[in-house]
């Protein structure tokens, strides 16, 4: 069976990391031959296997032009199964499933409710979702979005854990890490008034956050502004983050919302106690169960954060509990358990088309 997974790049985010996961695990599978298509190659991009054939066909974001490269691609190659990963990736493949006998499977990454989108790329979701087999969400309040009829064609699925994670050392050095772009849709203005009143109780800690984006001198501003700038750290993006944060102790997401977190859920998967905001379209809250497995606060919640990283700071026996607990979903969420429900509808999608066959 011939499996694209269509994703904008392979650099720098969650859906990112996400298409290269699933294409790595899926080339190990028997009778699978796996394609990503993608823009050209860049810098620091996760790496791809070499049993995965990877094709250019994106470029420039010229959506009718990139639909109609994808679309022949798909014809020529003869693609059983194509799955787009993240808007853009959706709405090409949504446009190139014409006269096709592959099946278009779209994978939505973020809160749709949120999703900072032109109206026109709203406009293009709503007249082009509809046409593609099935739907794939990352939480029940993604799928709620959308209408009746593609709801009935859709499945929730959290994402993978990498198989190959470090797990979190025994060495606690008194840092405070937090991974993703540098965006507004992460806050992390609200985290650094959060660090503030963290650092002046527990002046020893330093923050440190992994990630690029337009965003960074606006931050740097801000730490300079509330006297914390020699103690938060702004790391930019590294392929060897986990490698580079398991000497911390705790790790937070402040976002305002999320899709289902990479980051979040591997850090858990390491063996951190988390604190993350409970935000749409619910990705930490069907990962965390308050006061069990993690932390949640409200959404941009500063001085709520700020308690939370100070209770754990100076509970170190509920810090230990929460974090061995949020690391069974380094089993529950396993490549091997997500990929096997990934398989299911596939086959449903294949099922269908020889039904409609006979």
């Amino acid at each position: 069976m011939k499996i694209a997974l269509v994703c904008s790049s392979l650099y720098g985010g969650g859906a990112e990391r996400f298409t290269v996961t699933m294409a790595n695990r899926f080339s190990q599978e028997q009778g699978f031959q796996i394609y990503v298509v993608t823009e050209e190659k860049k810098a620091k991009e996760y790496s791809l296997s070499t049993r995965v054939k990877r094709v250019c066909l994106i470029k420039d974001r010229r959506l009718f032009m990139d639909a109609k490269k994808v679309h022949f691609f798909l014809k020529k190659e003869c693609i059983d199964i194509s799955i787009g990963v993240g808007i853009y990736a959706n709405l090409v493949l949504s446009l190139a499933n014409i006269h096709l006998n592959t099946k278009v499977i779209i994978s939505e990454r973020n809160d749709p409710r949120h999703d900072l989108l032109s109206w026109k790329s709203k406009l293009l979701r709503k007249l082009l979702y509809h046409r593609s087999d099935f739907y794939v969400f990352q939480t029940e309040g993604a799928k709620s979005f959308y209408s009746r009829k593609i709801q009935d064609r859709s499945i929730v699925i959290h994402n993978p854990v990498r198989s190959d994670l470090p797990l979190k050392s025994n060495i606690c050095n008194r840092e405070i890490v937090a991974i993703g772009r540098l965006l507004p849709q992460k806050n992390y203005f609200m985290l650094l008034k959060a660090f503030q009143l963290v650092h002046d109780k527990h002046e020893q800690y330093i923050l440190r956050i992994f990630g690029e984006g337009n965003g960074r001198m606006d931050l740097e501003k801000l730490s300079m502004e509330l006297n914390i700038h020699d103690f938060v750290k702004f790391e930019g993006f590294c392929l060897d983050v986990h490698q580079r944060i398991r000497d911390a102790d705790i790790y937070v997401l402040s976002s305002d919302f999320e899709g289902m977190p990479n980051a979040l859920m591997e850090a858990m998967a390491m063996g951190f106690p988390v604190v993350s905001t409970d935000c749409p379209a619910g990705g930490p809250a069907e990962l965390i169960v308050d006061g069990e497995n993690g932390l949640l606060v409200e959404v941009g919640d500063a001085v709520e954060m700020a308690q939370q990283i100070i209770f754990l700071i100076e509970h170190n026996e509920v810090k230990t509990k929460l974090a061995k607990q949020g690391a069974m979903i380094r089993h529950s969420h396993s490549e091997e358990e997500i990929v096997k429900r990934w398989k299911e509808i596939i086959a449903v999608c294949v099922n269908k088309e020889r039904s409609r066959g006979l």
